[in-house]
C-alpha cells in the first residue's frame, strides 16, 4: 500500500485523459479510489491534477501544414465527471487542484513560447496583463532605470540583444492575514532568460533551440502569482521575473569584464554562459531591499552540473536556513515533486573570489552546480531565510513523462504554492 499515493494517481488521472483523448470521448466517469493512506479530497485533487496536466498541448504555431482539421471531434471539451465513494466532500479539494495544474500550465504555455516571440519587453507585457486580470500590482524597471540603480549584472547580460532587459515584479497582498495579524511577505524570484545563446562563451549548436525554456523560473513565478491571487491565499507574495536575451553582438559583454551588480559586489566575468546568476544578483538584491520579505527564494534553470548530479527528475537546492529548507523538502513531498538539498559551504564560496573583482562568475568545473548557489549568497543577507532551487534538469522534457507531454513542465510550481500556503497558516 505504501506505492499506492498521490503522484500514483496523477500518473492515473494522465492516462486516462490520453486513453480517452484516443477513444475521441467527450464524456467520462472517473470514480475516486478510496485508499486508507489517502482521503477522498486528495485522490480527487491528485487525479484532477494529472488529468489537467496531460490535457495540456502547446499548438499555438501550429500551422495549415499540420494536416489537423479544425472541426476533429478529437479536440472537442471533454467533460469529466469524478465520482467520491460515499459522497465524500471533495470540490474544495477539486477547485483547488483545478486552479494550481490551470497555473501550472500557464506558465508551461509561456515557457513554450520561442524567443522570437517572447523577448524581455514582451514578457513584461504578459507580466502587466496577467496583473491586470488578477488586480496584482506590477512594477516594470527599464534598462534607463536599472542602469540608475546600478543593475551591472543584467544589463551586461542584455547588453548584445536588440531587445532590452526587463525587471518585472509582481505584488500579491491578501485583503486579510491569517489570524488577522500583519501578512509575511514572501518574495521568489524566477531567472528569465527568454533565449540563452551563451552569449561570447556560445554553446554548441546542438540543443541550443532548447535555451526557450531558459525562462523557466519566471514562468514557475507567473504561474505562483495565479494561483496565490486565485487561491486567495494570506500572505504578501512579491514575484520577481529578471528578463534578458543572452546573445552576441560587438555590444555583448566579454569574459574579462568587470561588473557592479545592484548591492556593490563586484564580479570578475569568466564565462559569459555563466549569465543567469548575474540577472539574479541585481534581482535579488532590490528585491529584498525594496520589499522587505521574510523569506526568500529563487528558481533557476541555473547550472548544466545540477543535470550531472541528479538528473532530470530531481531538482537540487541550497539554502542557508535549516528550516526553510526542511519547510522546502515538506512542501515537495506533498506536490509530489523530488527535491535534494546539497551543501554550501563557505569553502563553496571562497572558491569563487577573485584576484581583481569580489568574485568570480564561474570558478570551473569542480562543485559547479554549488558555484551558482555560493554566487547568489553574495546578494542575500546572512540572516534573512533563503532557498536557491536550481531546475535545469526539470524545468523541461524532450521525452514523454507520465503526466508531462514533450516541452516545459513549469516544475516547483506545485511545491511553490505548498509552501506559501503553508506559510499562511
Amino acid at each position: 500500500m505504501d506505492k499506492l499515493n498521490a503522484d500514483v494517481l496523477r500518473q492515473a488521472g494522465a492516462a486516462i485523459l490520453r486513453t480517452a483523448r484516443k477513444a475521441r470521448l467527450t464524456r467520462l466517469a472517473v470514480i475516486v479510489p478510496s485508499w486508507k493512506n489517502l482521503s477522498a479530497d486528495q485522490a480527487a485533487a491528485a487525479l484532477t491534477s494529472g488529468l489537467l496536466l496531460a490535457a495540456f498541448r502547446f499548438e499555438q504555431f501550429k500551422g495549415s501544414a499540420s494536416g489537423k482539421d479544425r472541426n476533429d471531434n478529437n479536440d472537442a471539451p471533454m467533460r469529466v465527471t469524478l465520482v467520491a465513494p460515499g459522497s465524500a466532500p471533495i470540490r474544495r479539494a477539486v477547485d483547488r487542484a483545478r486552479i494550481i495544474a490551470d497555473a501550472q500550465n500557464i506558465a508551461r504555455t509561456i515557457a513554450s513560447r520561442p524567443g522570437n516571440d517572447v523577448n524581455p519587453p514582451k514578457l513584461a507585457e504578459i507580466a502587466r496583463e496577467l496583473a491586470g486580470r488578477l488586480r496584482l500590482r506590477c512594477r516594470v524597471l527599464d534598462e534607463k532605470q536599472m542602469r540608475r540603480l546600478g543593475m551591472g549584472g543584467i544589463l551586461a547580460v542584455g547588453s548584445a540583444s536588440a531587445h532590452p532587459p526587463r525587471m518585472i515584479a509582481l505584488e500579491y497582498t491578501p485583503r486579510r492575514a491569517a489570524g488577522g495579524g500583519r501578512a509575511r511577505t514572501l518574495l521568489v524570484v524566477g531567472k528569465s532568460i527568454t533565449f540563452d545563446a551563451g552569449g561570447i562563451s556560445i554553446k554548441p549548436a546542438e540543443k541550443m533551440d532548447r535555451m526557450v525554456f531558459d525562462k523557466s523560473g519566471g514562468c514557475v513565478v507567473l504561474g505562483l502569482l495565479y494561483a496565490a491571487a486565485k487561491l486567495k491565499l494570506p500572505v504578501r507574495l512579491v514575484g520577481i521575473l529578471s528578463a534578458a536575451e543572452n546573445t552576441l553582438s560587438g555590444r555583448a559583454y566579454r569574459p574579462g569584464d568587470l561588473l557592479r551588480l545592484y548591492n556593490g559586489v563586484s564580479v570578475e566575468v569568466t564565462n559569459t554562459d555563466a549569465e543567469g546568476r548575474l540577472v539574479l544578483g541585481d534581482a535579488l538584491a532590490w528585491g529584498i531591499k525594496t520589499f522587505k520579505p521574510d523569506a526568500v527564494v529563487d528558481l533557476a534553470t541555473l547550472t548544466g552540473g545540477m543535470i550531472i548530479a541528479l538528473g532530470r527528475t530531481t531538482a537540487g537546492f541550497m539554502s542557508n536556513n535549516d528550516d526553510l529548507a526542511a519547510a522546502i523538502v515538506s512542501a515537495a513531498r506533498r506536490a509530489g515533486e523530488k527535491v535534494w538539498r546539497m551543501p554550501l559551504y563557505e569553502e563553496h564560496r571562497e572558491q569563487i573570489k577573485s584576484l581583481p573583482a569580489d568574485i568570480v562568475n564561474s570558478a570551473g568545473r569542480e562543485a559547479s552546480p554549488i558555484q551558482g548557489g555560493a554566487f547568489l549568497s553574495y546578494f542575500v543577507p546572512e540572516k534573512l531565510p533563503w532557498v536557491h532551487l536550481d531546475i535545469a534538469g526539470t524545468a523541461d522534457t524532450d521525452k514523454e513523462l507520465p503526466y508531462y507531454a514533450r516541452g516545459a513542465t513549469a516544475w516547483g510550481l506545485r511545491t511553490m504554492v505548498e509552501w506559501v500556503e503553508e506559510r499562511g497558516r
